[in-house]
């Protein structure tokens, strides 16, 4: 046996536990990825998010909107969708994980998100659990 941590892991291989979990948790329903892009007309990505679907609740990892486009409402935007998406599989919450030097927090609690609670971090940071029901 081999001890294996790699960074960044291979698509192939967190397929493969995202499999095995689904495969033992059957009764709970499923685990699976996501991700939803904006894109100009040179098809450049301007502002994406992913996360997973787990479980009944859906979980957004990373959210990105370019510079040049923020506060135009492609943030918004890719959270309402995610939101629909969550609703299409049936989620009955949505959660996000924040830091306070990414200034997000507000955002999210405009989209209806309240602060689960808030957890320090590396050198003298903020971490926010936010959630919503859906």
């Amino acid at each position: 046996m081999r001890l294996d941590f790699t960074l960044p892991p291979s698509s192939k291989d967190i397929d493969f536990l995202t499999q095995k979990i689904n495969e033992e948790t059957k009764s709970a329903g499923s685990a699976y990825p996501f991700a939803c892009f904006i894109r100009d007309d040179r098809e450049e990505i301007i502002a994406g998010c992913n996360g997973s679907v787990i479980f009944k609740t859906i979980h957004i990892d990373q959210l990105w909107v370019h510079p040049d486009y923020r506060g135009s409402g492609k943030g918004r935007e890719l959270m309402e969708q995610v939101h629909v998406l969550g609703y299409k599989k049936g989620c009955k919450l949505a959660t996000v994980v924040t830091m306070d030097f990414q200034g997000a927090r507000e955002f999210y609690e405009h989209l209806g998100y309240i602060c689960d609670f808030e957890r320090g971090g590396g050198d003298n940071t903020k971490m926010y659990f936010l959630k919503k029901e859906l």
